[in-house]
């Protein structure tokens, strides 16, 4: 038997047969050329080619996966019909006389190298994915290799490789399909997403686990825990024995949570919280409410700005902005501004370099710098309030003057609408995200001014604790339950409610099962997640009791270290 662990990538638990994938190989050797108009064809053809097939693939998706990959594909497809794009590669092909490979390679590295910067725990990361998948299917076919997907996949298979792009799991039967593993990836991965729409256990960054497989092994994974996963590949009989115990437990548990979407999250002893889902695009938004979302606690807008050169101007934010709130009204749509710098780069923007960029220019700061952008999207912002109930907060807060001088933009705005004759909610909610310590220790300052705080639990969490959530050598640092955090969200939170306001929580926490007591418990009013996630919280909530929760968020208080928080809730709440 060998035994290994991951990330959990999406929760879950199954057995079944390993079926190993290997991606093909595309190497080849850069070559400078004579005649770049030849050359130029080639890569017009391999990029008409590949339109072709995106189409093909787009139009015979069906059932469940046709939804989860629609947009994928559509966004794929508008890489490979992006002019701009394939005038980049061009230039390189006449200007150092580069074979069609080799430009293409020189591109896509310097995006790469720009969406690889961000933290694995970013949504945006996932276009990395997006963007490599377009660059392998281009130079597959400008080296005349033919085209592999994961359609082969047996009944009953546990699939491993080293890393899936969209197009490898793209026609896969999902009835085949029992789990996911991958040696690469981060929780917010291609893999991750997918596997978390399906409902398929998935883990990823498994070390070696295809080196360590056969194909057909019996593999048993094992993904429930919110931090790691675990393996089992030829397992022996007594492991068997015990995992068939905890699977028939939890086809369950699964069958009873699936029966609360779309149902009220109301404790036993009638305290009510707002669940909220976490998008990043309308296709995030249908998807959250498949789940039974009424709510969206966080839009990222970043999605506009990244992987291209050109700034997106106000009327496509506003169109944007616009479906949304159309579609969730009458519930809430919170959008948070332009939110880049630190490890989230993009190529309109020419952001200094720096030597420590998560104390340097992000968030807010990057807005303020930047007014004409800033003002074009809450212009845009502002437009879409008059078709549906939008808040708009702003990002790394880290001082009062910051939130005023959003407000008094909005306020200019307001002015100028007025006079253009256009309409607007003038009652917009206007409020920041708590991700910096200055905003925990300000927030009853903030709540004056502003109307409601979010928590960014994944910044607020290494900064209080000085833990770079991407930096290997410190990772074991980056404590979700810190008592530090704990304190700094019930210091938040407290300092709101005293003003009146309301404190939702937005980052990674919010989704986390064990945490969701404690943190109701400590005077959070609106949690958002993940949409998949939804069902389950509704579950939790309502075979709470608040009052115990309040008792539970008391004890912990007091608690000294992260072992003995998660201890207790796991213990009371698991």
């Amino acid at each position: 038997m060998v035994f290994i662990e991951g990330k959990s990538a999406s929760p879950g638990i199954s057995s079944g047969r390993a079926f190993i994938y290997k991606q093909q190989d595309l190497s080849f050797e850069t070559e400078k050329i004579n005649d770049v108009q030849v050359e130029s064809k080639r890569l017009h053809d391999a990029f008409n080619l590949a339109s072709g097939e995106l189409l093909e693939i787009k139009n015979s998706l069906s059932g469940d996966l046709g939804e989860e990959y629609g947009h994928i594909f559509r966004a794929q497809m508008t890489m490979v019909e992006d002019e701009e794009f394939l005038n980049e590669i061009i230039e390189i092909i006449e200007e150092e006389k580069l074979c069609a490979e080799g430009s293409l390679k020189t591109i896509f590295d310097g995006y790469s190298e720009a969406f690889s910067s961000l933290g694995e725990d970013d949504y945006n990361r996932q276009r990395l994915a997006d963007l490599a998948d377009v660059y392998s299917r281009i130079l597959r076919i400008l080296l005349g290799l033919p085209d592999t997907n994961l359609s082969g996949v047996p009944a009953g298979s546990i699939v491993i490789a080293e890393d899936l792009m969209p197009s490898d799991t793209a026609l896969m039967n999902r009835e085949n399909v029992k789990g996911l593993i991958t040696e690469k990836g981060g929780v917010t991965s291609h893999v991750a997403i997918l596997s978390k729409s399906l409902g398929i256990p998935a883990a990823v960054g498994t070390a070696k686990a295809v080196s360590q497989t056969t194909a057909g092994d019996e593999v048993l994974l094992d993904s429930r825990n919110f931090e790691k996963a675990s393996i089992w590949i030829k397992p022996g009989q007594a492991e068997k024995l015990s995992f068939t115990k905890e699977l028939k437990s939890h086809e369950e548990k699964t069958a009873l949570i699936s029966e609360m979407k779309g149902k009220e999250a109301i404790t036993l002893d009638g305290k009510k919280i707002e669940l909220s889902a976490n998008i990043g695009s309308l296709e995030d938004l249908e998807n959250a409410l498949s789940f039974g979302a009424k709510s969206v606690g966080l839009l990222r807008t970043e999605f506009f700005f990244l992987g291209t050169k050109t700034q997106p101007d106000e009327e496509k934010q506003f169109v944007f902005y616009k479906k949304a709130a159309e579609r969730l009204n009458p519930g809430m749509l919170v959008i948070r501004t332009l939110d880049i710098g630190g490890d989230k780069e993009v190529g309109c923007f020419e952001l200094p370099k720096e030597d420590n960029p998560f104390l340097g220019l992000r968030g807010i700061r990057v807005s303020i710098k930047y007014h004409e952008v800033f003002k074009t999207q809450l212009r845009a912002i502002v437009r879409a309030s008059a078709f549906g109930n939008i808040k708009v907060m702003f990002p790394m807060i880290a001082d009062v003057s910051e939130l005023i001088y959003a407000k008094k933009l909005i306020s200019e705005i307001y002015d100028e609408l007025k006079t253009e004759g256009k309409d607007f909610n003038p009652d917009m909610e206007i409020g920041t995200m708590v991700e910096t310590p200055a905003a925990v220790f300000i927030a009853d300052l903030l709540t004056e001014v502003g109307d409601f705080i979010s928590i960014g639990t994944n910044d607020l969490t290494q900064y209080v604790l000085c833990a770079d959530r991407i930096n290997e050598n410190v990772s074991e640092y980056y404590r979700m339950f810190s008592p530090a955090l704990i304190r700094a969200i019930k210091s938040a939170s407290d300092a709101a409610l005293k003003n009146g306001k309301w404190t939702g929580v937005c980052g990674e926490l919010g989704g986390v099962a064990i945490a969701i007591p404690l943190l109701i418990g400590i005077g959070i009013g609106e949690l958002s997640m993940t949409g998949g996630m939804l069902p389950e919280a509704v579950s939790i909530i309502r075979n709470l009791n608040y009052s115990d929760c309040k008792k539970a968020a008391d004890k912990v208080l007091l608690m000294k270290t992260e072992e003995e928080i998660k201890a207790f809730l796991q213990a009371n709440f698991a």
